[in-house]
């Protein structure tokens, strides 16, 4: 077998690789009999993949480019999604003023990256919710975990047989992502602390995995977790009392990204996902609005 492709349960669930260690615009799978969650592990990986394994169903765990660019390669699959993801995957335009790019040069830099992906709408078979469960056989139960705030949609999985579990995007990287505008910082911090109080044996996430054993996974949640809790601090740590402090002064100050690659999406980005940190903010009444600012309360 492919060194890409690891059994992670008596040969029935299988984690995929992405290619180039899943670093974007690939990301990992999961394969469990003939249902694949994601598609993003490359072109390469995925023509692979097929030549082994019949892949009758994909599950999308939310509406991102490198979650979903292998769809065309699987054009006789069902797919799945939630529903608050749905409009999206079915109209990827839709990505990019999401991203707050649209007539931008970066804009047009992704959608070049979309055609070279070959990003096509993908028709939603069936959307999918909170406690629905893929009967893959009859000894395995594949649970939909809603999980929002990386996208207003985004799910995990969960195999109670096997304890096994797919994250998607709460990713256990350096870098918690949540830079679009259906993004919510909130719903995302909850849903970390969701997978927190379950008990996984083994996980893997849209860009790092797998991860063995129950304490290391709860540790490698709690550091990102704890990421968000540090953003926080830096954030919070330029409002003052008196001065209001408008969101173009975080423009540039590396308080998310300590390092811009993708420059001109990043400084965009970052402050969303600070934005996202200020409604924060507001309710929970640290800081209030003042001459199209914030001040401390």
């Amino acid at each position: 077998m492919d060194d890409f492709i690891q059994a992670l349960s008596d040969d029935s669930i299988y984690f995929i690789k992405g290619d180039k260690n899943a670093r974007y615009p690939n990301s990992n799978s999961l394969l469990i009999g003939d249902h694949l969650i994601d598609t993003g592990v490359s072109g390469k990986v995925l023509r692979k993949v097929k030549k082994q394994f019949e892949i009758n169903h994909v599950i999308l765990s939310h509406w991102h480019e490198d979650h979903l660019h292998g769809n065309y390669l699987l054009p006789n699959a069902r797919y799945y999604s939630h529903i608050k993801d749905k409009h999206i995957i079915e109209d990827v335009n839709k990505m990019i003023p999401y991203y707050m790019v649209d007539g931008m040069s970066i804009g047009e830099d992704l959608k070049n990256l979309f055609t070279y992906l070959k990003i096509k709408d993908t028709l939603i078979d069936k959307t999918i919710e909170e406690g629905d469960v893929f009967k893959i056989s009859e000894d395995i139960h594949l649970q939909v975990l809603f999980t929002p705030g990386h996208t207003a949609g985004h799910c995990a999985f969960y195999e109670p047989r096997s304890k096994i579990g797919f994250f998607g995007d709460i990713d256990l990287s350096k870098l918690p992502y949540y830079g679009n505008i259906d993004a919510n910082l909130v719903e995302f911090e909850n849903s970390i602390d969701r997978m927190l109080k379950m008990e996984f044996d083994i996980v893997v996430t849209g860009h790092k995995g797998p991860i063995m054993g129950r304490q290391t996974i709860k540790e490698e949640l709690e550091k990102f977790r704890n990421i968000l809790s540090q953003r926080d601090e830096r954030i919070l740590a330029r409002v003052n009392e008196r001065t209001s402090t408008k969101i173009e002064a975080f423009k540039e100050k590396n308080l998310i990204y300590k390092k811009y690659f993708y420059e001109e999406f990043e400084i965009i980005a970052e402050l969303i996902m600070i934005e996202k940190h200020m409604d924060k903010f507001l309710s929970q009444g640290l800081i209030e609005e003042k001459d199209d600012g914030f001040v401390l309360s």
